[in-house]
């Protein structure tokens, strides 16, 4: 690995607790399903499963594509692979920090970049989210900020 290159992979034993889980739900709405009267139940425990589904097939994508990174930080840019690759110049970013959310009682934390050509511009905000990275979020985004810094001071050659 170069050292101009970070990889951040993900970490296996969460996606295979997420994609049980979701197994776990989906046999135990299915079972709900075989045991309601009403339609109206019958039609939410439809949605659910299927809710179940896609995400059964996100994991699953995410379990088999865990030798891949996740997270790439070079020199001059940051890839993110998630449900889309995004791909961020670092002279862009203008501050990162380290946000936490709770859904459903679980923790979810993600990196928001600010990002902003030129001091007239107005800013946008990108969040990268952290699900099953293994990686410590304050060393990414230290590396972020250094390296987003460095690239501020020295911009590129052409």
């Amino acid at each position: 690995m170069d050292a101009a290159r970070h990889d951040f992979f993900r970490q296996a034993r969460t996606l295979k607790h997420q994609l049980g889980a979701l197994l776990a739900i989906g046999l135990l709405v299915s079972w709900l399903m075989s045991r309601v009267t009403s339609r109206w139940l019958e039609l939410l425990c439809m949605a659910l499963l299927l809710a179940c589904s896609l995400a059964l097939f996100v994991v699953s994508a995410r379990l088999f594509t865990r030798h891949h990174p996740a997270l790439s930080l070079f020199n001059d840019r940051l890839w993110f692979r998630g449900l889309r690759e995004q791909v961020v110049m670092l002279r862009h970013v203008s501050d990162a920090q380290l946000v936490e959310s709770r859904i459903a009682g679980f923790t979810r934390r993600s990196i928001a970049l600010r990002l902003a050509d030129g001091p007239t511009d107005e800013p946008e905000q990108l969040l990268i989210p952290l699900d099953a990275v293994e990686a410590d979020p304050i060393e990414v985004l230290e590396l972020i900020r250094e390296r987003a810094a460095l690239q501020r001071e020295h911009p590129p050659v052409h």
